[in-house]
Formats: C-alpha cells, structure tokens, sequence
C-alpha cells in the first residue's frame, strides 16, 4: 500500500513549483518592503509571497537572467559586494553596497540598488 502526502513537495519545502525550473527552486517567503525577488549564488530565488502572480512571473524571468550571468562568469554578488564583467574584453567592475545603495568603487558614484547598471539593464530586457 502506498502512502500519499496530504501535500506536495513544494508545500512542504515552500517551493513554487510553478515558478521553479530544473536547477533553479524558486522559494516563496517573505522579503523587505519594495523586493519581489532575489536571484541568489547558490541557483535559487526567493520571491516575495505577497507579490501578485504576474509580478513574481515577471520578476523571476529578471532573475533568472541573473542566474544566466553568474553561470556564465559575468556577473558576482555576495551581502557586502557586486563584481560585473560584461565580457572577456574588458576588465571587471567592483561595486561596493552601501545602505540600499551600489556605490562603483572607481568612480565613487552611488545609485539605488536595482539601479541604472548593466546587469540591470539586460536583466529588465528579459522580463
């Protein structure tokens, strides 16, 4: 006799099988005011359980461009950083996160997080 959960493996473990892909979970929890979702190193995303169903469908096509440009070596983000090289022809950008802000370290120029930067730009491109 086979046993059945009363729920899914997404329900158990907070997956959104819907939004989530072979290689890339996408957990529902909730995230600071204004974020709908976060690409993290690890594969995953984190999309904000309050959001609108179109939102987080829009959000996770962000996002997984995001994936894409870490898996190809371009693009590299932890708590206290973000390291951008757009190509094998030119050298990687640091960036600084400062208080909601991303400051380029070259420049000492400061813009909000999810700002005018290139990743940004190609991963709006994709929604």
């Amino acid at each position: 006799m086979a046993f059945k959960l009363p729920k899914t493996k997404g329900d158990i473990f907070g997956i959104n099988e819907e939004l989530s892909e072979w290689g890339r979970p996408v957990f529902e929890k909730n995230l600071d005011k204004g974020i709908i979702a976060e690409a993290n190193n690890d594969g995953t995303t984190f999309v904000n359980k309050n959001a609108s169903e179109k939102e987080k469908e829009d959000s996770i096509a962000h996002e997984n461009k995001h994936h894409d440009q870490m898996k190809q070596g371009k693009l590299y983000y932890d708590d206290n950083k973000v390291i951008w090289k757009r190509d094998t022809k030119t050298g990687a950008r640091v960036y600084m996160r400062d208080q909601g802000n991303i400051v380029d370290v070259a420049t000492n120029k400061a813009e909000p997080e999810g700002g005018n930067f290139e990743w940004e730009d190609e991963a709006r491109a994709a929604e």
